[in-house]
């Protein structure tokens, strides 16, 4: 029981900053320009997590400090039947420009490093380096779709006997705004 009402409660506290973010984004939410902000949130998988593949949603923030270069926070959640897992990291990416697209594609590589927590038969926490890839094609100059995929490197224990570094993929898709 305790576990549902913390799921509850994380829930709800992303949906609520989902929610202010998009309140508070700017016209231009997708311009790279210095000082310009950005928000978005996907849903996928998480592979190799200690109860195998979950259902995962993420948050995150983009602040430009140059062109094509912006840091924030990234929020990852992963459920299963048994699991609740969270990870919390600052994120560091470099956006490129696709030629010939109206300047609408963009991809962005990006890592960062942060901490993981896993509740499942015992809690666990770890240390959690997301490095991967992010496509993300404008639809509108404020709302573009994105597609991203990260290896997730901790040391959280998956099973009773392991108790070494490992790397969970994972996959989502979403918006930014």
């Amino acid at each position: 029981m305790r576990r549902e009402g913390i799921r509850v409660w994380v829930l709800a506290g992303l949906v609520a900053a989902l929610a202010l973010a998009a309140s508070v984004s700017s016209v231009e939410a997708l311009d790279d320009k210095p000082g310009s902000l950005s928000f978005g949130a996907g849903v996928g998988f998480l592979s190799g997590t200690p109860d195998g593949t979950a259902f995962a949603l993420d948050g995150y923030a983009d602040a430009f400090l140059v062109p094509s270069f912006s840091v924030g926070p990234l929020l990852q959640l992963g459920f299963t039947g048994d699991l609740f897992q969270v990870g919390l990291s600052g994120q560091a990416k470099y956006w490129i420009l696709i030629p010939n697209t109206q300047n609408r594609l963009k991809v962005a590589v990006q890592g960062g490093i942060g901490f993981m927590h896993a509740s499942f038969r015992q809690d666990d926490t770890s240390f959690l380096i997301p490095l991967g890839a992010t496509a993300d094609y404008a639809l509108t100059p404020r709302v573009s779709v994105t597609g991203t995929f990260l290896l997730n490197l901790t040391d959280l224990d998956p099973g009773p006997t392991s108790h070494h570094a490992h790397v969970m993929p994972g996959f989502t898709v979403g918006v930014r705004f």
